[in-house]
């Protein structure tokens, strides 16, 4: 069975819905901390939940760097919690000699 010609590819965002092929959404996470090593950084919510983010698609990062986040990977730099305008470039890193 071939799926629909509009659900093929890549997951596209429906604003209501989310994903179209995998349901999620993307959300905005702030980082906490980053692992350099393994490519993941400690990110949380506005409400303070946590979770592992995979950043390899969207290049360095920091700690207060806001990030779009879908599926457990970023997708987006949004910039920094210090100056939302410029992808921020302060602080804290795991696994850096």
């Amino acid at each position: 069975m071939t799926a629909p010609s509009s659900a093929r590819g890549a997951c596209r965002s429906d604003a209501e819905d989310g994903c179209i092929t995998c349901g999620d959404v993307a959300v905005e996470l702030t980082v906490e901390l980053v692992d350099v090593d393994r490519g993941l950084a400690l990110c949380s919510d506005a409400a303070g939940r946590q979770e592992s983010v995979e950043i390899a698609l969207v290049g360095p990062v920091r700690t207060g760097d806001r990030l779009l986040v879908h599926a457990g990977t970023a997708i987006s730099h949004l910039g920094s919690a210090a100056n939302p305008a410029d992808p921020g470039r302060a602080a804290e890193e795991v696994g850096r000699p």
